[in-house]
């Protein structure tokens, strides 16, 4: 019987692969790609495109999203913006849902605004976003009718368009930064003398400000019509149901005759060298980004598909030989990486960026240009190539059964539909990588890079801190340099000799793991180590092939003396940096490469330890790194000298930073005399050495092994208990003794106002403390009377007031400290922050007096449960469950205790809460404002 079935078996297996194989040679006799056969693909009579897909994971969920081919591009010059303005007004009323019915209706059925409510504008398109909590027929039926109404009954009247200007105008204000200004410097000089340089999707103040109802109008039935529009449904849902409720509700829109206008998407691309010059005053990280442009052709072919994959395969070798680089130069390269990236609908930018520690932008120039000769002249080595293909074979074999999750599948529908391209089914790229893979050339891949770099379009960019432009090559001595570095013989590319491929077997001596006890209900076994410390596991295939580890203890932040508060988190940083044990970082890139393995201390103000994650084939990689790691830790003189001079700069511009000097006088007055991560000094610097760092992290971190282990994921039981009998069981415990202690927050007598922004804007931020014990039900409770008070606040200030374009409102309680604490913040224009202030105060103080709303109540609990059950049903959020619950009780008595809460939870408890809370807690302003 046993021979039979084994033949059987292999039977099947070849039957597998057979038929695997008639499938492959479907796919290549096809010549192109096609669609995803799984989603249903149509349009209607008038022109509307659609794209259903059937996905059960996660079950009852439905995600649906309206694709607009129109956004900022399609605008006239005096319509700046109004792509946006329009996406805003779609909110604020249609012919079915006027006012904020739309919004309202949709709370009741359980979505959160800002959330499963949402949409975004970009150059190209508009999009709308429904996140569904659940497939029932009335509230599908509810976001349909309201897609209905955005396509082509969007009311904006005139008391709406003028009250949501200022909503705009607040968003585009909130935008405002160094960094945006710096993008935009960028962008201007990338893509000049295109359409793009002029149609940035915020617009401008003046035409938001100023802009007639009747532009705004064209716009909207100019370009929203059913021929220039998509709709994506992915979820658990039945497809021809949606298709035949898609007939019934948008084939109201009229065909349309004429076809949609012609937009010029194109870039200019000069063919020859290109040098500019970028600055902006808070940006003080030199930084050099050598560019080269090429034209982007849609090509559905399987050619095609196989030129992206080398592609893929380039950018990897390239970054891998890029981390030799930046240790070659690391005395003015902090970073460096290379990404290739869309420049508009028809261009492609392939960027090699280097961030510099110093401000040597010729010799970091001068190195790319080496870097590139070397691999024109050499190649890629055949090596390098068969270790990627083994690490992509390995991955796509993984990919084949990977579970899709609908919001994900949705987010890829919705990018084929709004740029047009095609979606290929999950089962047709495993077959073609398959292939590819196997067929792939280095001759393929040296090809590639050659295709890339013999582009015409070139781009220095050179960011400075300084506003005095620096000297650099112009573009004729790049053209020189170039020739010169790819004419001269390259150094022989060879990185083995520094390489480390495997981990060290390390020499322990195995301990026992015996079972304890069992928590049934969520799949956990608890087992007491022969050295006395505790393993919690637990199986859980959620994540499949992957594995996540902890050991924690209390200590962190808040368990060492005030003196070592900030030394102890660069020691950590930098430890961590260097490497493990006595193999430098660099040297273990081989092995990271090879596969994903990620290790590294654990430091919070409360608790330490260790974390880490991998493939589960790859457990006892990390926890050979922790022993490691464990037995010798040190930080280099190199790592420590190149960490002083980045944080020397740092610091000297965290002294002109005004938002950074606005949170330290916010922390130095809440927390006198106590450190917090915004006050570290020079002086605290400069009184550090490697030496010390290393002494420290010994002390504080190495001599403090009392851990609780956590291994959760893809891992069987039996084989989880053999490596903790070999890896954890034989870690010697060590107790220091400390302890964290819990720091009070105070509440300042006077409110904080400090100027110095450099735009238009205020930053406004109220903070309420109360001491109090920690529940975990109150502080479910206190936290849900945030998102209360957030919703009130949303209404007054951003749809009543016009002031805001959002307003946040956190309220907590975490186990660890002893207060009840809650945080507001809001961005605004300076002349208003008084009244938005006094508003926001009268918020409260209705909610002290009068309660809380019950059907704003009953939406907050719908969608916390969405939350909760989300993250309680991921890997990562169900483990930081366990962990709280076993670290604070010593066992599973917490877990789901936030799910728990919200069953029970009732108006009158929450209300009870907060209020308590609203009438005994401190209150503090602070105000960043424009410098005078």
């Amino acid at each position: 019987m046993k021979r039979i079935l084994l033949i059987t078996g292999m039977l099947f297996i070849l039957s597998a692969c057979s038929g695997q194989q008639t499938q492959v040679n479907d796919l290549l006799k096809m010549k192109t790609l096609r669609y995803d056969p799984a989603i249903e693909t149509g349009t209607l009579n008038n022109g509307f495109r659609y794209f259903l897909a059937e996905n059960s994971t996660p079950e009852k969920k439905v995600y649906i999203r309206l694709v607009v081919n129109a956004g900022s591009m399609n605008e006239d010059d005096d319509q700046r913006g109004v792509a946006h303005i329009v996406e805003h007004m779609a909110f604020n009323g249609t012919t079915h849902f006027p006012g904020n019915k739309l919004i309202r209706d949709l709370e009741k059925a359980g979505l959160k605004f800002g959330i499963d409510i949402n949409a975004f504008t970009d150059f190209e398109n508009t999009v709308y976003t429904l996140n569904l909590p659940d497939n029932d027929p009335v509230k599908i039926n509810l976001a349909l009718d309201i897609v209905a109404d955005w396509a082509g009954r969007v009311t904006i009247n005139q008391a709406d368009l003028d009250a949501e200007r200022g909503v705009v105008l607040e968003e585009w204000r909130a935008r405002l930064g160094a960094m945006l200004r710096l993008g935009d410097k960028k962008s201007a000089i990338e893509m000049a003398g295109s359409r793009y340089a002029l149609r940035d999707p915020i617009g401008d103040a003046e035409t938001i400000q100023n802009v007639s109802r009747k532009r705004v109008a064209d716009f909207y039935y100019r370009w929203y019509r059913p021929d220039n529009m998509s709709l994506v449904v992915a979820g658990d849902i039945n497809k021809q149901h949606i298709l035949s409720l898609l007939k019934t509700k948008l084939t109201m829109l009229p065909v349309r005759t004429d076809p949609p206008e012609m937009i010029d998407y194109s870039v200019p691309l000069p063919e020859h060298w290109r040098t500019a010059f970028v600055h902006e005053d808070e940006i003080r990280t030199p930084a050099v980004e050598i560019s080269f442009f090429s034209p982007y052709q849609e090509d559905y072919s399987l050619a095609r598909y196989k030129d992206d994959l080398v592609n893929q395969i380039m950018t990897r070798l390239i970054n891998i030989r890029l981390q030799h680089l930046e240790k070659e130069n690391d005395e003015f390269i902090s970073t460096a990486n290379y990404y290739s990236s869309a420049t508009g609908r028809e261009t492609i930018q392939s960027v090699f960026s280097l961030q510099l520690s110093d401000e040597k932008y010729d010799e970091a120039t001068l190195s790319i240009f080496n870097f590139l000769a070397t691999v024109e002249q050499q190649g890629f080595t055949q090596a390098e190539l068969d270790e990627e293909l083994e690490r992509l074979t390995r991955l796509n074999e993984k990919q084949k059964d990977k579970t899709i999750y609908s919001i994900d599948l949705a987010a890829d529908m919705m990018t084929a539909a709004a740029s047009h391209q095609l979606l290929a089914g999950q089962n047709d790229k495993f077959l073609l990588n398959r292939y590819y893979l196997k067929n792939i050339t280095l001759a393929d891949v040296n090809s590639a890079f050659h295709t890339m770099t013999a582009v015409k379009s070139r781009l220095v960019m050179i960011t400075h801190p300084e506003k005095i432009q620096p000297q650099a090559m112009d573009a004729a001595a790049l053209e020189k340099n170039w020739i010169e570095s790819h004419r001269l013989p390259q150094k022989k590319w060879d990185p083995a000799a520094e390489q480390i491929t495997e981990l060290p077997d390390i020499n322990v001596t195995a301990g026992s793991v015996k079972l304890i006890r069992t928590a049934e209900e969520y799949n956990i076994r608890e087992y007491q180590l022969s050295n006395g410390s505790r393993l919690i596991y637990q199986y859980n295939n959620d994540n499949p092939g992957k594995v996540f580890f902890k050991a924690l203890t209390p200590g962190g932040l808040r368990s060492v003396p005030d003196d070592d508060y900030h030394a102890l988190r660069i020691a950590v940083s930098l430890t961590d940096e260097t490497g493990f044990g006595r193999y430098p970082l660099s040297a273990l890139q081989a092995v990271f490469n090879k596969s994903p393995v990620v290790m590294s201390t654990l430091l919070d103000e409360h608790q330490q330890g260790f974390s880490g994650w991998a493939e589960t084939d790859n457990l006892e990689k990390i926890l050979t790194l922790f022993h490691l790691k464990l037995n010798e830790s040190r930080v280099t003189e190199k790592v420590w000298r190149k960490y002083k001079s980045e944080m020397d700069k740092q610091l000297a511009e965290n002294n002109k930073d005004s938002q950074h000097l606005f949170m330290q006088k916010i922390s130095s007055l809440r927390y006198p005399g106590k450190h917090t991560i915004y006050d570290a000094t020079q002086q605290d610097l400069d009184v550090l050495s490697a030496e010390k760092l290393t002494q420290l992290y010994e002390r504080y971190i190495s001599n403090k092994t009392d851990f609780t282990y956590f291994i959760s994921g893809d891992i069987q039981p039996r084989d989880a208990e053999k490596i903790a009998g070999k890896y954890l069981a034989s870690v010697g415990v060590k107790k220091d003794g400390r302890e964290p202690v819990a720091i009070e927050a105070g509440t300042p007598e006077t409110p904080l106002i400090v100027r110095g922004l450099q735009e238009p804007r205020a930053e406004v931020e109220i903070y309420l403390v109360r001491k109090n014990g920690w529940r975990p039900d109150n502080a479910y409770y206190l936290e849900i009377g945030g998102e209360v008070i957030q919703e009130k606040l949303r209404e007054k200030l951003r749809e009543e007031a016009s002031g805001v374009y959002s307003v946040t409102a956190w309220f907590w309680h975490n186990p660890s400290e002893i207060q009840d604490e809650g945080r507001i913040m809001f961005t605004c224009a300076p002349e208003r922050v008084d009244e938005l202030i006094a508003l926001s105060e009268r918020v409260l103080t209705e909610f002290e007096h009068n309660g809380i709303d019950r059907q704003v109540f009953r939406n907050k609990i719908v969608q916390s449960r969405n939350i909760l059950e989300r993250t309680h049903n991921s890997v990562t959020g169900i483990l930081e469950d366990i962990e709280r619950s076993y670290m604070l009780t010593g066992g599973p008595l917490l877990i789901g205790a936030s799910l728990r809460a919200n069953e029970k939870a009732s108006p009158e408890e929450t209300e009870m809460v907060l209020q308590d809370f609203l009438r005994h807690a401190g209150k503090f302003h602070a105000v960043l404002l424009p410098a005078e």
